[in-house]
């Protein structure tokens, strides 16, 4: 009998540990740096925590768990983005990895430069969410990182026209660790074409026995 397909959670465990991070730490000095380090990896301690332990990990066979893996954090993966409100109240059809299609609201254009080049990516927003929701794409996919893409989940700040967009903090969906979750993918125009070595790597899959 197959198994049915599960709603995909777009955020786990550790929002208020990332939310704190990204507006608290900057890299203004070395002593700094490190602190803000340190956090990033407390907060991926903290994930593998969860996946190891709780009941609403994606990981079916806890036993054989063996860990996340993440790039080293990088300031450079830390980027003041410039933020093109969408006041229409447009929306999106979002194309799911079971084929099946789900409605984010559109909530911004985010523009930055990385890389030495200029990139702009959709930010969504669920009508069931407050944060904002950003799937994104990049060169690292299907090699380094999972390649379905991954997300960021973010916090609109006081500055309705920056937002603080940490890569360090990006995730892989549930889908890179079992397939019964059905996840969203991102939109074509949330592919960068450049490399974001930061945040989660490709999950490797214990061999079977």
């Amino acid at each position: 009998m197959e198994t049915a397909k599960k709603a995909n959670p777009i955020y786990f465990f550790g929002i208020v540990l990332v939310m704190v991070t990204i507006i608290a730490y900057t890299f203004t000095d070395t002593g700094v740096k490190e602190n803000y380090e340190e956090q990033v990896l407390k907060f991926r301690t903290e994930n593998e925590r969860f996946f190891r332990e709780q009941q609403g990990s994606p990981i079916e066979d806890k036993t054989s768990f063996r860990g996340l893996d993440y790039f080293e954090p990088s300031a450079e993966y830390r980027i003041l983005a410039v933020l093109e409100r969408i006041t229409t109240g447009d929306s999106v059809m979002m194309q799911m990895s079971d084929g099946k299609k789900e409605t984010y609201g559109k909530y911004a254009h985010a523009t930055f430069q990385l890389g030495g080049k200029s990139h702009r990516l959709l930010l969504l927003k669920h009508a069931e969410d407050e944060k904002l929701f950003l799937p994104f794409a990049d060169q690292t996919n299907g090699f380094d990182t999972y390649g379905g893409g991954r997300y960021l989940d973010l916090t609109p700040e006081r500055d309705l026209d920056k937002l603080m967009i940490d890569f360090n903090f990006a995730y892989n969906p549930y889908c890179a660790y079992n397939k019964n979750y059905s996840c969203p993918l991102p939109p074509r125009g949330n592919f960068l074409n450049v490399e974001i070595r930061a945040g989660e790597k490709d999950y490797s899959r214990p061999e079977k026995k």
